[in-house]
C-alpha cells in the first residue's frame, strides 16, 4: 500500500511538473520599459502578471487597431530605422515580408531555440522557416474545423460530413429540402488565407524557398481540386459566397440560412459575441471533412500570429523574455483565451482545463461542447512544412481579384488559379525576388 501511494505521489508530481511553466530567461537588471504593438483585446490585463513575476519591467501595450494598421506603421519605422516598438504581433502569413526588410531580430541568439520543444511542431516551422534562426515566438493558431448548425442537421435529415464527398451530398439534400432557401455551406472569396487552409490540410504547397530563391506554386494540384469543389457547388446554389464578418453573413447563420462554415479555432469566439442569443446553443463543431475516409484527422491553418522583437530595441533579452512569457506561461495563455479568444500554440496550452470550460463561451454557446478537443486535434493534423512568401501581401490582394472573376463567370477555378499564379509570380520578380 505504502508503495503505491509512493508510485501515486511520484506521478501527481511528475504530472504537475509537465503541467508547470517552463524555465524562462533570468530577467536583465536594471528598471527596463517595453514598448509593446499587440492588437489582443486585453492584453493590457494579462501582462499586469507578467510586471508582478518581473518588477523591473514596464510594459506599454499600444493598440493600433489590427493587423494592416500595425503593419503599415510598422514598416514605416522599421524603414525609417527608428519609432519601432521592443515587441510586435504579426500575422504568420506576413511575417516573411518583414524579415526581407531586416527589421526583426533573431532570438536564437537569446536562447529562443530552447523553447522549440514546447510548442506543436509546425507552428515553431512558421518563425523558423530554415530551424535556425528564430525570428518570432508562435502566438496564436487558426486550425481549421468545421462549425456547423446541429439542429438544421437533423431538420433537414443529413449526418455531420466526414469527407468532402459526403459534404457535396448533403449540401444537395440541404437544397432541395429547403427549396433553395437554405445553403449548406459559405465560400470566403476575399480571404486568400481562408481557401489556402483548405488546400494546406490536403498537402498544398504555394510557396518554397530553393537555395537562395523560390518556388510558387499557387496553382498546385490541391489549390485545384479544392477551388473546383468549391466553385461547382457555387454554381448549383448549394453554397453562398456571403462576405465574412459581415452583418449579412451573420444574420443568415443566425437565421438558420447557413448551415456549416469551415472556421478557424478563433472564430467560435466570434460566432458567440456576434450572434448572441440568436441560435445559441445549437452550434457545434466536427472535424474538417477529409478527403479521403478514415485516417488522422488532417488540416490546415487560418490566421494566428507572432510575438517578434525589433532590431530597434535597446532592451531584446527583456522583449525575448516577454515574448516567451506571452506565449507559454498559464496564466498569460489563460487570459487571452478568455480575454481575447487566442488559441494556443503551445502544445501544453491545447490542454488547459480553461479552455475545456462548458459553462463559458464560446463552448457554451456551441452548445456545452468541449470544442477545444476538436480543435487541438486539427492543431496537431496541420502539416509542418507550409511556408509563407515576402511577397504575400500581393498575393493575398490578387486572389480577391480572380475569386471575383470566377465567380462573375469570366474565368473557371482552373484559369482564376492560374491567372493568380502568372501574376503573383509577374509581381514577385518585379519586387526583386528570384523565384519560378
Amino acid at each position: 500500500m505504502k508503495k503505491a501511494l509512493l508510485a501515486l505521489s511520484a506521478l501527481m508530481l511528475a504530472s504537475g511538473a509537465l503541467a508547470a511553466d517552463p524555465a524562462f530567461p533570468k530577467a536583465p537588471s536594471g528598471k527596463v520599459t517595453l514598448e509593446v504593438w499587440s492588437w489582443v483585446p486585453g492584453l493590457d490585463k494579462t501582462v499586469q502578471a507578467f510586471e508582478k513575476a518581473y518588477p523591473n519591467i514596464d510594459v506599454r501595450i499600444t493598440n493600433l487597431g489590427g493587423g494592416p494598421q500595425t503593419y503599415t506603421k510598422l514598416r514605416t519605422a522599421l524603414q525609417a530605422g527608428s519609432g519601432a516598438p521592443d515587441v510586435a504581433q504579426i500575422e504568420y502569413g506576413f511575417l516573411p515580408a518583414f524579415v526581407d526588410l531586416g527589421g526583426l531580430e533573431d532570438l536564437s541568439k537569446y536562447g529562443a531555440n530552447t523553447y522549440r520543444k514546447y510548442f506543436v511542431p509546425w507552428t515553431w516551422g512558421q518563425v523558423s522557416p530554415d530551424g535556425k534562426a528564430v525570428y518570432a515566438i508562435p502566438q496564436d493558431t487558426g486550425p481549421f474545423s468545421m462549425v456547423y448548425r446541429a439542429d438544421l442537421m437533423k431538420k433537414y435529415g443529413v449526418a455531420v460530413p466526414k469527407t468532402w464527398a459526403e459534404y457535396e451530398k448533403a449540401a444537395e439534400a440541404v437544397y432541395k429540402k429547403s427549396g433553395g432557401a437554405v445553403k449548406f455551406g459559405n465560400f470566403y472569396s476575399t480571404f486568400a488565407p481562408w481557401f489556402m487552409a483548405l488546400a494546406w490540410a490536403d498537402g498544398a504547397q504555394f510557396f518554397r524557398r530553393e537555395g537562395d530563391g523560390w518556388v510558387q506554386n499557387l496553382n498546385n494540384a490541391s489549390a485545384k481540386k479544392v477551388l473546383n469543389t468549391w466553385n461547382r457547388m457555387i454554381r448549383k446554389g448549394h453554397v453562398g459566397t456571403l462576405q465574412a464578418f459581415t452583418a449579412d453573413y451573420w444574420n443568415a447563420a443566425g437565421a438558420g440560412k447557413v448551415v456549416t462554415n469551415m472556421e478557424a479555432a478563433w472564430g467560435p469566439g466570434g460566432y458567440a459575441g456576434s450572434l448572441k442569443n440568436k441560435s445559441a446553443g445549437q452550434w457545434r463543431v466536427a472535424d474538417l471533412p477529409q478527403w479521403k475516409a478514415g485516417g488522422p484527422v488532417r488540416s490546415g491553418n487560418w490566421g494566428g500570429s507572432s510575438s517578434v522583437v525589433t532590431t530597434q530595441s535597446k532592451n531584446k533579452e527583456a522583449a525575448t523574455l516577454f515574448a516567451l512569457w506571452l506565449n507559454l506561461s498559464q496564466n498569460a495563455i489563460s487570459q487571452n483565451w478568455t480575454n481575447g479568444g487566442l488559441f494556443p500554440a503551445s502544445d501544453a496550452g491545447l490542454d488547459l482545463v480553461i479552455l475545456k470550460d462548458k459553462t463559458k463561451n464560446p463552448s457554451k454557446f456551441f452548445g456545452g461542447q468541449d470544442i477545444s478537443a476538436v480543435y487541438a486535434r486539427a492543431s496537431r493534423g496541420v502539416n509542418v512544412n507550409f511556408q509563407w512568401a515576402p511577397w504575400f501581401p500581393f498575393v493575398n490582394d490578387n486572389f480577391n481579384k480572380q475569386m471575383d472573376l470566377m465567380l462573375k463567370g469570366r474565368l473557371s477555378p482552373d484559369q482564376a488559379l492560374d491567372a493568380w499564379q502568372r501574376e503573383s509570380l509577374a509581381e514577385a520578380k518585379k519586387q526583386g525576388y528570384t523565384v519560378r
